[in-house]
């Protein structure tokens, strides 16, 4: 009896090391087959996931091309992963709004103002109205039309496309600007030989004719601001055009310095009586003296100077030949700055308020200091070189390429 119930003991035993066993594996496998139906929808939903990125990727690629943009850089295959197409739709999505720096600048001294976050936060859902929503600048969306009109022509025919890439430039220089996000802005475009101030909308508040540099003296393209504008400005000489232009003509004859009202200073900054400077013993390399024009009706800068951030000497002026705006379409002829053709309309805007009066110019006042003038906050310039874009009525144009760099 006692053996029948050992055995049944240790069958019962038996039985519930085996159901513990099996149960075990029936949890373990159970378990497995929930892991495997996790991987498998989580492969599906990134598998989705990697479909919606690729089509939205795909979908912006055809955007982007009709503004002008090179999207070879953003072709993925149809089965792209998700990491891929994400990081190449993020990358679009920025060029899209933000736009390439423009190879031709020289000198960037505007803080950018991107949203580096922006593309990530949009994820994978991209549509055409987003895209429409950051494309509000007229001349910009205006020369985007023409640029897919001209798109239809353009097979076989070289001078099409060459037109069709200025374009480009042109509205990559725009998303460009996009960078800064600015209220009010100057636009000095070289080949047009014009300045606008343009709202963030495109409307033009100030169009005017400008005097850019001549071929062998370039105006720089460059990003940058007005700091302040000078009225009644010295005009502080380059030294390489006081000691290249300047000085043969005043050792040849000492009344070039009295006709031009310059002005010879020390090291010290002290103004040197001309007929006591021993010209003979001077030259290009033995001059210890700058030279600088007295403010006036007769100074190169005119009666106002804008001030600009940039180490190049650039900056924004009257002119004592205002009459070069009428009498000749040479609009590139200058050592490098820009002449306006409306300094005191500009200066009264950039100011904020009615600074200078209709009379200003014409009085010319003698013995003058100059006076600096602060502006309310820094008011954006770009100084571009876009020998495409589109006129106030809307036109499309092409300007001569005075500097042959589209060569």
């Amino acid at each position: 009896m006692d053996q029948r119930k050992l055995k049944i003991g240790a069958a019962v035993v038996a039985g519930l090391v085996i159901l513990f066993i099996a149960g075990r594996q029936f949890l373990k496998w159970q378990s497995t087959q929930k892991d495997q139906a996790r991987v498998e929808q989580a492969n599906k939903q990134a598998e989705k996931e990697a479909k919606q990125t690729v089509a939205s990727l795909h979908q912006l690629c055809r955007y982007a091309d009709s503004v002008g943009i090179d999207t070879s850089r953003y072709v993925v295959e149809p089965d792209a992963d998700k990491a891929e197409a994400g990081a190449k739709l993020t990358a679009l999505l920025m060029e899209v709004r933000y736009g390439k720096k423009p190879s031709r600048m020289t000198y960037n001294g505007l803080p950018e103002a991107v949203d580096s976050s922006w593309a990530k936060k949009v994820g994978t859902t991209v549509s055409l109205k987003m895209m429409t929503e950051f494309a509000t600048f007229a001349p910009y969306n205006q020369l985007a039309t023409y640029y897919n009109r001209l798109r239809k022509r353009a097979k076989g025919n070289p001078a099409v496309s060459d037109s069709l890439r200025q374009i480009r430039q042109t509205l990559n220089f725009y998303r460009y600007v996009n960078r800064f996000n600015p209220d009010q802005f100057v636009i000095v475009n070289i080949p047009a030989g014009e300045l606008n101030v343009f709202d963030r909308t495109g409307k033009r508040l100030l169009p005017m004719q400008v005097i850019a540099g001549k071929p062998d003296k370039r105006t720089p393209c460059m990003t940058t601001y007005i700091k302040d504008i000078v009225a009644y400005p010295y005009w502080n000489v380059p030294r390489k055009i006081a000691l290249e232009e300047m000085l043969p003509r005043m050792q040849r004859d000492l009344s070039y310095i009295y006709n031009q009202n310059l002005q010879i200073l020390d090291e010290k900054n002290r103004e040197v009586d001309p007929e006591e400077i021993d010209w003979e013993g001077l030259s290009t390399t033995n001059f210890p003296y700058r030279v600088r024009q007295a403010s006036g009706c007769e100074n190169s800068l005119g009666l106002i100077k804008f001030d600009l951030e940039n180490p190049l000497a650039i900056y924004l002026h009257d002119t004592n030949s205002r009459d070069l705006f009428t009498l000749t379409a040479d609009r590139w002829r200058s050592h490098g700055c820009v002449r306006v053709q409306k300094p005191v309309e500009l200066a009264n805007l950039v100011l904020g308020k009615q600074t200078f009066d209709a009379g200003f110019m014409n009085r010319c006042m003698i013995d003058q200091k100059p006076q600096t003038l602060s502006i309310p906050k820094r008011f954006p310039v770009f100084i571009a070189y876009n020998t495409a874009d589109v006129d106030a009525a809307g036109k499309l144009k092409f300007y001569k390429d005075v500097y042959a760099l589209n060569e």
